[in-house]
C-alpha cells in the first residue's frame, strides 16, 4: 500500500483527567493511536470508542469531537497530514475510521521517532515525510503480514532453528552452519523456515540481534560499538546500517530519545 503525504505537525497527549477532545471541522487528516485508557469520539453521525492499543482516522471537512471527558490516565499520540495526489487521497478515504493496526507496539516506537525528528530537525520535511509514510504504512498493515498453513505442523527443522537463533544470535551464525548442525540441506532448510515463519533465516537473524540492541541502546551505558559486538554485529558500521533500516533512526538517536521521552501533557 502506497499512501503518499506530506506531514503536518504530531504531538502526544497526556490526560490529568479534565478537560474532552475539542469540537472542530479541520482541513487535514488526523490519525490517533490510543496508548492507554480509551477516547470516546464522534465523527460526524458516527460514535466511537477507541480502546488502548486501536487507531481512529478523522477525515477533513467532517467535525468530529470529545463525548465524554478525558480519563485521568489518557494518553495518545497524534499526527496530522495532507495526502498528496487524488489516488491517496482516495486510499484514504477507503480506510476503516476505527481499527487495530497490525503491531501497535512498532506503531508507537514509530510515533516517538517522528517527535524527535521533530524537535530535533522540524526543518527537515523530506525525512518528516518519510516518517509519517512509515507511520501509515505500519498503522494500515494487516497483523501478522502473510499467514502459514496452519493445517501443516510446523516441521521440527523449524523450530530448532528458530532455537538456534534465540540462544545463539551472538554467535557468527549462518543458514549453512544451522542447516549442517541440523544434518539437511541449507537451500531446504531456508525454504521450510521462509515458509512458516515468513523470513528468512537471515532476516530472523538479523531481527533478534537488533531488538536486543534497542534493548542495550535503552538499559546501559554501553557504546554503539560495544553494543554491536554484544549482539553479534562484528562490523558496528554495518550494524548502524541494520539498525537505521529499523528504527529510521541512529542507535545514538535511538538512545537518546528513549531518554527523553517526549511527553507533552493537557
Amino acid at each position: 500500500m502506497n499512501i503518499h503525504c506530506q506531514a503536518s505537525n504530531a504531538g502526544r497527549l497526556i490526560s490529568r483527567g479534565h478537560g474532552r477532545h475539542v469540537s472542530r471541522v479541520i482541513d487535514s487528516w488526523e490519525l490517533i493511536l490510543v496508548l492507554k485508557s480509551e477516547m470516546k469520539m464522534f465523527v460526524g453521525r458516527e460514535r466511537h470508542t477507541v480502546p488502548a492499543g486501536k487507531c481512529l482516522l478523522l477525515p477533513p471537512g467532517i467535525r468530529h469531537g470529545g463525548l465524554s471527558p478525558y480519563t485521568e490516565n489518557l494518553s495518545f499520540f497524534w499526527i496530522h497530514f495532507y495526502p498528496v495526489g487524488t489516488k491517496s487521497e482516495e486510499m484514504l478515504k477507503k480506510r476503516s475510521r476505527c481499527f487495530a493496526p497490525g503491531n501497535p507496539s512498532r506503531l508507537s516506537e514509530y510515533f516517538q521517532l517522528y517527535l524527535a525528528r521533530q524537535e530535533e530537525t522540524p526543518e527537515d520535511r523530506t525525512g518528516l515525510d518519510l516518517l509519517l509514510e512509515l507511520i501509515l504504512h505500519e498503522a494500515f498493515h494487516p497483523s501478522g503480514g502473510r499467514q502459514a498453513d496452519v493445517s501443516e505442523p510446523e516441521p521440527r527443522q523449524v523450530e530448532q532453528a528458530a532455537g538456534i537463533l534465540t540462544l545463539r544470535f551472538r554467535e557468527p551464525l549462518s543458514t549453512s552452519m544451522i542447516a549442517k548442525e541440523l544434518q539437511c540441506n541449507p537451500d531446504y532448510l531456508g525454504r521450510l523456515y521462509r515458509k512458516h515463519r515468513q523470513e528468512t533465516l537471515t532476516e530472523a537473524l538479523i531481527r533478534i540481534r537488533l531488538n536486543h540492541a534497542a534493548a542495550l541502546l535503552r538499559d546501559t551505558a554501553l557504546t554503539i560499538a560495544q553494543v554491536a559486538y554484544e549482539t553479534g554485529f562484528n562490523d558496528p558500521g554495518y550494524f548502524r546500517q541494520c539498525f537505521f533500516r529499523k528504527y529510521a533512526v541512529s542507535p545514538r538517536t535511538y538512545r537518546k530519545l528513549k531518554r527523553q521521552g517526549h511527553i507533552n501533557t493537557e
